[in-house]
């Protein structure tokens, strides 16, 4: 699907007239490469997965978890284990509506993370076609099932704490990564967040999510 008519499928979430009453972001700054990762190609849609609902309304969130190289934000390409080095954190509360990343896709898994995978909690994994997957964490429940196409538009799970965590939402991307027979992500790389396309706060994009920066729906 093209950008263009991702995005504007993508309005169907926006509340009629609505406004986050937040000022404008300071233009977020390219963050050091790391051997082994990749960029999310910047001709493929990528949008910020939440809805104008987030936060009680307030149609924003912070990125106030853990940020790049921190916490169980590790590994770029290593062959055995889930890379998660370019993953963010964002404060939103449990039960906030959460869509894929990537938009358009397939679901390749959906339910309770397996052995050796159980920090995610209850995680979503989708096929945006190309190599590139996006992955969900924690979540307090799951919407869709394996197997199933979404939009841009799919609320795909409702966010949580499930893993061990308070409330927030854990998000990656990955290109040429690898499903266990049981639902477990490894291989391939990180990939690097760009050009997350959003409606709230005037429309646009992020180019790139700096620690601590406001990401609007």
């Amino acid at each position: 699907m093209a950008v263009a008519a991702a995005f504007t499928l993508l309005t169907m979430l926006a509340a009629p007239g609505a406004v986050a009453a937040v000022s404008a972001p300071t233009a977020p700054t390219a963050p050091t490469a790391i051997a082994g990762c990749v960029d999310w190609p910047t001709s493929k849609f990528l949008q910020t997965p939440l809805t104008y609902k987030a936060n009680g309304g307030a149609g924003y969130a912070m990125q106030n978890g853990s940020h790049y190289g921190e916490g169980y934000h590790v590994n770029c390409n290593t062959a055995g284990n889930m890379n998660q080095y370019y993953a963010l954190d964002l404060g939103m509360r449990e039960g906030d509506e959460v869509l894929a990343p990537g938009g358009p896709g397939t679901v390749l898994y959906a339910g309770w993370a397996p052995a050796g995978w159980e920090t995610c909690g209850q995680y979503i994994v989708v096929d945006h076609g190309g190599g590139y997957w996006s992955v969900v964490c924690h979540l307090s429940r799951i919407l869709v099932s394996k197997g199933q196409q979404i939009t841009d538009a799919t609320v795909i799970g409702l966010v949580g704490g499930t893993g061990g965590f308070a409330p927030h939402l854990h998000f990656s991307l990955m290109y040429n990564a690898k499903l266990t027979g049981a639902g477990g992500v490894y291989g391939g790389q990180s990939a690097q967040p760009r050009r997350l396309f959003h409606l709230g706060c005037g429309g646009g994009y992020y180019e790139y999510i700096n620690k601590g920066q406001q990401v609007c729906y």
